[in-house]
């Protein structure tokens, strides 16, 4: 099993490149700030979360570091520490209310900064400190693989967003800036993702999984794992690779299962208001009174003839696409229900030690990924050998693994022991899925707390170094 990036070397080359940047660019106003978040994955519920339904994530240990200051002269610099590259902006294009086409045009050769960028301008129109003041100079990094997700591009858009915060002193509203952080990789992916961004901030070390729940307001708690219990991260390599678009579509045809069911529900009852989120109607509920009476597909025309067209994030509704309603919608029905009971078993099995409930909290995994895959089309041959490979590995201490919502559909993650027998029944489950595949599976094990944990000594002699005079 491979580790993460050791989070302490990955400061130091973090410090090495601040100080240099620090010595060809000193701070005229003000003093350095740092932030760090860490990668994220979903480990149940997932993309339901604009849905209403409850989600589950956890923190890897890739470091995603941002660093800003004042210095001398105008303007926006950007720059990464490693490998070293760097890209100068006009204050203009960020105060200016352009969206995010001028961004985009401009980084089209800086994939590396469009998170950063898309995140400053939109901090900027509720920044205190006006831009024009001084240059703004930005230092990056990141110890994620660059063909690697994890929610690559929010935690990198949530580390700028808190550090911004922190050098106008002002204090942090997570809710806030988890919206900016997912508003900001929205322009660029088309997909929301406030979950991610909440846990890059938030977030807990590997002894707990943040809950989030989105209705009917923004609420986070701690669940404990049981003790002995850890997640690790997988990625695979899929031949197949999902596209954003797949993912966005999914949303697009839940959010119409929703506007089905709700009119479903006013003709039925003669209510005039509209249907609770999709997640709020139980199995039994969508079973028996709205599963055979929606369509297993739509075209967008016949969709938008009935009820219009779709609002938000989701996207246009194309007329001559054929929408997979029943399946989608589905899915983060009984999601929702499966995150629930995987709660309360890893709960119950804290308190109680009963192998019973964790053996069902990972049976519960099993049957999520199963309708990723099934119901939603998120996933692959590739992530499903692996899946195969490690239930059979139950009594060595691999108790579950699923896909999770990022990574081209080529990412997972595994509930397992943290002991010697678990980690090398990983390995021999790593190896077989390899062989059946043919292509390339790397795990990662260990995790980091959110930003507002953040703290690191190895920083204190840089940032006093780099305080004006």
């Amino acid at each position: 099993m491979n580790d993460s990036h050791d989070p302490s070397s990955n400061s130091e080359l973090f410090v090495r490149e601040l100080k240099n940047c620090l010595e060809s660019a000193p701070v005229a106003r003000g003093r350095v700030e740092v932030s760090r978040t860490p990668s994220v994955v979903d480990v149940m519920g997932g993309i339901g979360e604009d849905c209403g339904a409850l989600v589950l994530t956890a923190t890897l240990s890739f470091s995603n570091f941002a660093a800003a200051w004042i210095s001398a002269g105008e303007g926006v610099r950007i720059r990464a520490a490693e490998p070293r590259s760097e890209i100068g902006l006009a204050s203009s294009v960020f105060k200016d209310a352009g969206g995010a086409g001028p961004i985009l045009e401009i980084c089209k050769d800086a994939e590396w900064a469009l998170p950063t960028c898309l995140a400053l301008a939109q901090a900027v129109p509720n920044m205190q400190q006006q831009l024009g003041e001084g240059r703004l100079e930005i230092l990056v990094h990141s110890s994620c693989p660059s063909d690697a997700d994890f929610g690559r591009h929010t935690v990198q858009a949530a580390a700028l967003i808190d550090v911004l915060h922190k050098l106008e002193r002002r204090s942090p509203d997570r809710a806030e800036q988890a919206r900016l952080a997912s508003a900001a990789v929205t322009e660029l992916t088309g997909l929301s993702s406030r979950r991610t961004a909440l846990t890059a901030l938030c977030g807990s070390n590997g002894e707990s999984l943040l809950q989030i729940r989105f209705h009917p307001q923004i609420g986070c708690e701690r669940l404990e794992l049981p003790k002995g219990i850890v997640i690790v991260g997988v990625r695979t390599r899929l031949m197949r690779p999902t596209t954003p678009e797949r993912l966005r579509e999914t949303r697009r045809c839940a959010e119409m299962g929703h506007r089905m069911i709700a009119e479903l529900k006013r003709v039925d009852g003669g209510a005039t208001s509209a249907a609770g989120p999709l997640a709020s109607i139980t199995p039994t509920e969508y079973v028996e009174h709205f599963r055979d009476r929606l369509p297993t597909k739509i075209s967008g025309k016949a969709f938008i003839g009935r009820f219009g067209g779709l609002r938000g994030d989701n996207g246009e509704l194309e007329p001559s696409a054929v929408y997979k309603i029943r399946s989608r919608s589905e899915h983060h029905i009984y999601e929702n229900r499966r995150v629930h009971e995987f709660a309360a078993g890893l709960s119950r099995a804290r308190r109680t030690l009963d192998p019973e409930a964790l053996k069902h909290a990972g049976e519960l995994m099993y049957a999520s990924h199963w309708s990723h895959s099934q119901r939603c089309g998120i996933g692959g041959v590739e992530t499903d050998q692996f899946v195969t490979a490690v239930r059979k590995r139950y009594d060595d201490g691999l108790l579950g693994a699923k896909v999770t919502a990022g990574g081209a559909g080529g990412e997972m993650v595994v509930m397992m022991r943290d002991d010697d027998r678990a980690r090398a029944a990983l390995d021999d489950a790593v190896a077989e899925a390899q062989s059946a595949s043919g292509r390339a599976i790397e795990t990662y094990a260990g995790s980091l707390s959110g930003a507002e944990s953040f703290q690191s000594p190895s920083f204190d002699g840089v940032l006093a170094a780099g305080a004006p005079s």
